[in-house]
């Protein structure tokens, strides 16, 4: 009786992986998310290709050595991206999936962007972040919400704007204008 039931259980077993394996994947979630985060790494895989043939920085160069491989990945990111603007991560869906998000931040999360926020400035896709500028620190209860990024993309606030920022090239990659409310933490709603 026992070897019948072992039985049956592993041809069921067997069964439903190879219908498992013929199964296409599920497509990405339509809330916006899923499509970000695929665009997202798809410009990480970019990144990473034109990184090639750049020195490789391991945190003891010289800061002007640093700058140097920067603005040489910044220039082959342009170059590689020349028409590159305003919601090519942050799609229309993507954007209304983060100001969902976003509007769901409470008082002292709104507070913490603010203190650490560098204020308005022109802010534009595959512009350099300006080296005057601080870069605000993203809460972590926030970041534990949106997306997870590909290393070397990070989130920053610039007044109300959400902006994605690579690190490693110092470029704004994307951004959401009016991303967050100024004046004071989102109603919710």
């Amino acid at each position: 009786m026992i070897p019948t039931i072992l039985s049956a259980i592993a041809l069921a077993l067997a069964s439903t992986l190879a219908q498992a394996q013929s199964t296409p994947p599920a497509p990405a979630p339509a809330d916006g998310i899923g499509e970000f985060t695929t665009r997202a790494t798809k410009y990480a895989t970019l990144r990473g290709d034109l990184e090639r043939g750049l020195p490789v920085l391991t945190g003891t160069e010289e800061p002007a050595h640093v700058r140097t491989v920067e603005v040489a990945l910044a220039q082959r990111l342009r170059d590689a991206r020349p028409n590159a603007r305003q919601g090519d991560l942050f799609t229309p869906q993507a954007t209304a999936a983060f100001r969902t998000i976003l509007r769901q931040m409470d008082g002292s999360t709104w507070k913490m962007i603010m203190d650490a926020n560098p204020g308005p400035f022109v802010n534009r896709v595959n512009d350099a972040y300006p080296k005057s500028k601080p870069l605000s620190t993203m809460p972590p209860d926030l970041l534990e919400r949106l997306p997870r990024l590909p290393e070397g993309l990070q989130y920053r606030f610039v007044g109300a704007d959400l902006i994605l920022h690579d690190t490693r090239s110092n470029l704004i990659v994307d951004r959401i204008p009016e991303a967050i409310p100024m004046s004071g933490p989102p109603r919710r709603r």
